[in-house]
C-alpha cells in the first residue's frame, strides 16, 4: 500500500513540476515573455478527471485493506462509484483537450473498467446456466 501511495504522489508531483514551458512572443525585433498561459476548458476537465479517478481508486484501496467496516464499506463503495462516474464524465469533456488528452484517458480508463465489471457481474451478457 505504501508503494501505491508513493507512486501516486510521485506521478502527481512530476506532473506539476515538469510543465515548465512558457510562451515567447516576438514584436518588432523585441522578444517578450507572455505573462499568462492560455488554458483550455478541455485541459481543466482532463486534469479534474484524473484527480477524481485517483480519489475513487484511493477509496477502493481503503475498502480492500480494511476489514470489519460494516455499513462504512457501503458508504465507501457509494463514494467510489460517485467519483468514478464524475471522472468518466469529466474525462469525456477532457478529450477535447489538445495537450492534456492523456490525463483524460487516465480518468476514463477506471470508469470504463468499473462499468465493464458491473455489466459482467449483473449478468447483462446472459446467464450461462440457461
Amino acid at each position: 500500500m505504501k508503494k501505491i501511495i508513493l507512486l501516486l504522489l510521485t506521478v502527481l508531483t512530476i506532473q506539476n513540476v515538469s510543465y515548465a514551458a512558457f510562451p515567447v512572443t516576438e514584436n518588432n525585433n523585441s522578444i517578450s515573455i507572455a505573462s499568462e498561459l492560455p488554458i483550455e476548458d478541455g485541459d481543466k476537465a482532463a486534469k479534474t478527471s484524473m484527480i477524481l479517478a485517483g480519489i475513487a481508486i484511493f477509496f477502493n484501496i481503503i475498502l480492500l485493506t480494511s476489514s470489519g467496516l460494516g455499513w462504512g464499506a457501503l458508504f465507501l463503495i457509494f463514494l467510489a462509484a460517485m467519483f468514478y462516474s464524475f471522472a468518466f464524465i469529466f474525462g469525456l469533456f477532457g478529450l477535447r483537450s489538445k495537450s492534456k488528452r492523456w490525463q483524460a484517458y487516465i480518468g476514463l480508463l477506471p470508469g470504463l473498467l468499473v462499468l465493464l465489471f458491473l455489466l459482467i457481474s449483473t449478468g447483462s451478457f446472459g446467464d450461462p446456466d440457461l
